[in-house]
């Protein structure tokens, strides 16, 4: 079992944008979002009925994490040791199995939580107890209002009737494709690397990032455009800016986007299955159809 957990990198570079009202399309029930550095998103979680707890909202991780400090609170006990693989890093966490994870009118029973101990998210400014991923996301349909500070899921249907715009597709799994299953994937053109790439579409992360990026036009890399950032288990990585990508992701166009990569390519994990990141913060709103396999993308 393997676990690919989003970067955290970067300065914040969005605004926020002011409230306006918070409803949900087909009158689905509403959950606020509390934005933090610009782009990362704070949610209200209860664990079996207890709480509320403050959990970073990221779909480009797997499993839903618990930090060690709130699973002593709430006597979870440990059970197996799996592996916890991210961009530049590879570590190992214990599981445990709760009873009932609540987020708004939404729950799922009977979930597997990782305990990974969150200090480097706290170090970046974020009070959260652990991390909404996505194996409780996809159970519902999804939509992330970033001007409304609003997610709404849904697992009645109604919300799909009432979304307009481009479907685009997702990745489904297959047996030899070794992304997670549950993995957010789009299929997108840029204009320097050739063939199509898949992006994981990343709540997690503040700027596009290319895994093995050397492989995209490598004499074209910004050496001069040395960034640090730093991922979950707390060690600091240098990244470098490449050349502005015009990117295609079906009938959509965005010019001049400026994707990062790691510095050192030997730093990156050994995971496949996807090519790069492609934060939601990017979009207005985004819309995920988890059943039906599609994504809707409102640009501002």
């Amino acid at each position: 079992m393997k676990i690919f957990k989003s970067p955290l990198l970067l300065a914040a570079i969005f605004v926020p944008t002011l409230l306006a009202e918070t409803r949900c399309p087909g009158n689905v029930g509403s959950v606020s979002l509390r934005l933090a550095n610009g782009y990362q998103m704070i949610v209200s979680v209860f664990i079996d009925a207890a709480g509320p707890y403050d959990f970073l909202l990221d779909t480009g991780t797997q499993f839903t994490m618990v930090d060690p400090s709130l699973a002593t609170q709430l006597h979870l006990d440990k059970e197996d040791s799996i592996p916890v693989a991210g961009t530049g890093f590879r570590s190992s966490a214990s599981t445990a199995q709760i009873d009932r994870l609540d987020v708004g009118l939404q729950s799922v029973s009977h979930l597997q939580v990782v305990v990974y101990d969150l200090r480097n998210l706290r170090s970046l400014g974020l009070r959260v107890q652990g991390i909404l991923g996505e194996d409780f996301l996809q159970h519902f349909d999804m939509l992330i209002d970033y001007q409304r500070r609003l997610l709404c899921l849904d697992d009645s249907g109604a919300m799909r009737a009432h979304m307009k715009g481009q479907h685009i597709p997702l990745a489904t799994a297959s047996e030899t494709d070794n992304a997670p299953p549950n993995s957010l994937i789009v299929t997108a053109r840029l204009s320097n690397a050739g063939p199509s790439i898949r992006l994981k579409l990343d709540s997690g992360a503040n700027a596009p990032v290319l895994r093995n990026a050397f492989q995209f036009k490598p004499e074209k890399v910004l050496k001069s455009g040395l960034l640090r950032g730093s991922g979950t288990d707390g060690s600091q990585r240098a990244f470098v800016a490449l050349p502005l990508q015009n990117m295609e992701i079906g009938p959509l166009s965005f010019p001049n986007v400026h994707f990062f990569a790691l510095a050192n390519a030997s730093d990156e994990s050994n995971t496949s299955g996807f090519d790069g990141l492609l934060p939601l913060r990017l979009f207005q709103r985004v819309f995920i159809s988890h059943r039906e396999h599609f994504a809707i993308m409102e640009t501002p």
